[in-house]
């Protein structure tokens, strides 16, 4: 199962410079505690966030928190994106914003959606 529309609520977490543990960030971002680790360990090698072993803490670089507070969805739209997940059953149909989805598959599939005024992003999996 992709972690990709949790990266959101991860960021909102975390935007605010404080330290959070991980089994807060966890709990609030729906980012299972073993996935955290392995990002946000791929953060800290890149100089995003800061990791505090002892108390299994992290919280973002001061540079990066200011490219949070300022998105470029927000200069480009006025406002966040809408994040949203739909699992489809096998052989179903939606409509969201006038655009049909059909799931021609025979496994339930998951699709992670990006919306500012108009569908920008899709992303989909296969559930097994």
């Amino acid at each position: 199962m992709s972690i990709l529309p949790n990266l959101d609520n991860f960021f909102n977490l975390i935007d605010d410079g404080a330290w959070h543990s991980l089994k807060e960030l966890s709990k609030h971002s729906n980012i299972p505690k073993q996935k955290l680790e392995a990002l946000y360990k791929m953060l800290s090698e890149t100089n995003i966030v800061e990791y505090e072993t002892n108390g299994e803490q992290i919280r973002i670089k001061k540079e990066w928190q200011k490219m949070l507070k300022n998105p470029i969805e927000e200069q480009k739209y006025g406002g966040k994106a809408a994040v949203g997940t739909v699992l489809l059953p096998p052989k179903k149909n939606i409509e969201i914003q006038g655009i049909q989805l059909t799931n021609l598959t025979e496994k339930e599939i998951e699709i992670s959606m990006r919306i500012n005024k108009n569908l920008e992003e899709l992303a989909i999996d296969i559930i097994e």
